[in-house]
């Protein structure tokens, strides 16, 4: 991983935290709380480092497998974007995303719409699995640390198979329409466990 690529993710996390944060300790009013927005957001990088990073680092590393290279790279207005909504006590962020490039090695071939779509299913997949973790370890361990990782974990996997423009879900559906509706009905029933649990 080249230092640019690392920077990239740590900046991109430490923002989408934020963001959380804010988002989750009721908006702009946050703000007149700064313990306990520092609190919450940094119980969101759990999510975020874990959920955020995961869901990059899997689309590398699927697309990588399937002969493409591929690297993060961080779209600072997309993380401003983020800070502004969460404002108004809701996350709506596209911080960066994946970039997927031809491979290098002889007879590697650009990614084809199955491979796009496969490389695409890995980011949201990873959330899912995270959430249901995080799920079952509140469940066994009740605390607010766990229940807030899965609600951001099932929200990233939600928000990432919007089947619109650039968003993952957008590549899913033209793949596979079966493989994004068990991916996305999967992610909202995480989300609304823990949501309601919170």
């Amino acid at each position: 991983m080249s230092y640019r690529e690392l920077r990239d993710l740590t900046v991109s996390a430490l923002v989408l935290a934020l963001a959380f944060g804010i988002a989750l300790s009721g908006g702009i009013n946050a703000l007149r709380e700064p313990l306990r927005l520092a609190l919450v957001s940094l119980m969101a990088l759990v999510g975020v480092s874990s959920g955020f990073v995961l869901h990059e680092l899997g689309h590398r590393y699927v697309a990588r497998r399937l002969g493409s290279f591929a690297e993060y790279v961080m779209w600072p207005k997309g993380l401003l974007m983020a800070l502004g909504f969460s404002l108004f006590g809701f996350v709506f962020a596209a911080p960066g995303a994946v970039t997927i490039y031809r491979g290098e090695s002889p007879g590697s071939r650009a990614p084809t719409k199955e491979t796009t779509g496969i490389i695409s299913i890995a980011g949201p997949v990873f959330n899912i699995l995270l959430a249901s973790v995080f799920l079952f370890l509140n469940t066994a361990f009740p605390t607010l640390v766990f229940s807030l990782a899965a609600i951001v974990n099932s929200w990233l996997a939600i928000f990432n198979l919007i089947p619109f423009g650039p968003l993952d879900g957008a590549k899913i559906f033209s793949w596979n329409k079966l493989a994004w509706s068990v991916a996305l009905v999967a992610a909202i029933a995480l989300f609304s466990t823990q949501y309601w649990l919170l």
